[in-house]
């Protein structure tokens, strides 16, 4: 990639977020326009995303990174509707999708490869556009979200050996592949995992070396996708397994210089790359148009809203299949607790956007079949493209009214969770007033006497206790004397300590662990100063 394209990149981007941002449109959206734009520039007609680099590099880095950021806790509470939501529930839309595909006059390949396109919802899409969601609606579609891009390749290598030689393809050939694909990335995801995290808590060289543990975080992702890829498993559910692994275990004994560097490093770097793919898909969309032939186009215009309302039609009609299922086969009295109601289901059909991972699985489809080119490619990328904007665009602008709309009658699994968010309060508020009764002898360790200091100390957590759910680290923190600032550092240990041990007896939730790990970060570098990281 020349200078000339890369500025090209970069003034395309800049041009949509300022658009997005002044006038509160779909950022996305206004990216594939811009690359639109960029297509007819001199500099356009040489741009292009090679399909390797979208699978291999862009896939592990954004999996690996929502992954890092989903709550296990709320994971393990609706885990098997999530499963259920990224293995039953994908296929039910795919196969939707391409029943209708081929009934339109394509031909079963490429009708599986748009199903598997657009089986699978994007995490990063539901994580920036799902505001306004309850916490625990956003992990259940967050998680779903990483999980169901494993389904969705199995699904979409399936159609790729369908669209080469459909007489290969049998239902013991896709069992296989299946049980290979979901145990072998599951497995090595979890190893990888497991060393990352030994690493991250006995080899203190790499880890409070803020560069040197933010560089060796980049490598694991294409660690994990290509040994899981090398034994025929799920690079992608790999990646997703460690993400998940090294949040829960090794995230707790990152340093403090880690955290603080690490967190801006990914949120830029997956921020980008979404911008890049986004930007590209926009760039490839007017040589595709000018390739097809004039049906093919005509065909793909008609097939793009059909498609995408099939899409939805599937989410929606799965989910209810999959959540009556459930009823019929688990009466228990805890279950009740977690049901949803038909609003809820709305907002969940509504928040399933299709976005950067079905841009790149389609442009990762192979120009060539034994070196025949393979004539459906660019209608296909079309019609995903197209069905991609249609999601994000209509879902994009319906789902705060859907939202409010589900609000206003919450159902008893949104009740449910607000409760458990409540006692998260309190189990915060209790170790707030424990650490007061343990202030004297917090002293004691740290060899602090100073009766001020130690009064200052032990009022300004009792200040916290009584306004815990508003807390402002930033403008609590102050650079204080020497005794003071040792009892207040004493005190942030003991403080997150409390909070690992709640977090992990499933006590407060991994993102109000997070959150309040991140005030605590902020407070401690106010007091020792800036982190040096050369």
């Amino acid at each position: 990639m020349t200078i000339d394209m890369i500025v090209a990149i970069i003034a395309a981007s800049i041009v949509a977020y300022v658009i997005a941002n002044r006038f509160r449109l779909i950022a996305p959206v206004l990216l594939i326009a811009a690359g639109v734009g960029v297509a007819f520039l001199p500099v356009g007609e040489e741009m292009h995303l090679p399909s390797t680099v979208v699978l291999t590099i862009f896939l592990p880095i954004l999996l690996y990174w929502e992954s890092l950021s989903v709550s296990l806790n709320r994971m393990r509470r609706s885990l098997r509707g999530i499963i259920l939501s990224a293995t039953v529930l994908v296929a039910i839309t795919a196969a939707l999708i391409a029943i209708i595909g081929a009934l339109m006059g394509l031909s079963v390949g490429a009708a599986l490869l748009i199903g598997a396109c657009l089986g699978p919802t994007d995490a990063t899409a539901v994580s920036s556009l799902g505001r306004g969601i309850n916490p625990n609606g956003r992990t259940v579609l967050q998680a779903e979200s990483l999980l169901n891009d494993g389904t969705a390749l199995v699904v979409f290598a399936i159609a790729l050996q369908t669209a080469q030689d459909s007489s290969g393809v049998t239902v013991g050939l896709v069992a296989k592949d299946l049980l290979l694909s979901f145990g072998g990335g599951v497995g090595v995801g979890a190893v990888i995992g497991a060393v990352v995290t030994k690493i991250g808590i006995r080899v203190r060289t790499i880890t409070d070396d803020p560069m040197l543990a933010t560089i060796s975080a980049l490598a694991t992702p294409f660690l994990t996708f290509f040994l899981a890829e090398e034994i025929g498993g799920s690079g992608v559910l790999a990646v997703v397994t460690c993400g998940i692994v090294v949040s829960r275990f090794a995230a707790p004994h990152m340093s403090l210089g880690s955290r603080v560097l690490g967190t801006p490093f990914w949120t830029i770097l997956t921020y980008i790359l979404n911008t890049i793919l986004f930007v590209m898909v926009g760039v490839a969309l007017p040589g595709i148009v000018a390739e097809l032939p004039l049906a093919d186009l005509v065909r793909g215009l008609i097939l793009i809203p059909v498609i995408y309302i099939a899409m939805v039609a599937g989410r929606f009609i799965g989910q209810h299949l999959i959540i009556y299922s459930i009823r019929v086969l688990d009466r228990r009295p805890e279950q009740r607790l977690r049901r949803t109601n038909f609003r809820g289901r709305v907002v969940s059909t509504v928040a399933g956007f299709r976005g950067a991972i079905s841009l790149a699985m389609a442009l990762s489809i192979p120009v060539a079949f034994d070196a025949a080119a393979y004539a459906e490619r660019n209608l296909i990328i079309l019609i995903v493209a197209g069905v991609t904007l249609l999601s994000l665009l209509i879902q994009g602008l319906a789902l705060p009214h859907v939202v409010r709309w589900a609000n206003a009658k919450p159902s008893v699994g949104m009740r449910t969770a607000e409760s458990i968010e409540s006692q998260e309060t309190e189990a915060l508020a209790e170790i707030l007033s424990d650490i007061v009764s343990q202030i004297d002898a917090i002293a004691d360790r740290t060899g602090v006497d100073d009766d001020a200091v130690i009064a200052a100390v032990r009022a300004d957590y009792e200040r916290r206790h009584r306004c815990v759910s508003n807390v402002d680290a930033e403008e609590e923190a102050r650079v204080y004397g020497g005794p003071e600032s040792t009892l207040r550092l004493a005190v942030i240990d003991h403080l997150r300590r409390r909070v690992h041990d709640l977090r992990f007896s499933g006590r407060i939730d991994d993102s109000t662990a997070s959150n309040v790990n991140r005030r605590l970060d902020v407070e401690t570098l106010h007091i020792n100063g800036p982190i040096d990281v050369e």
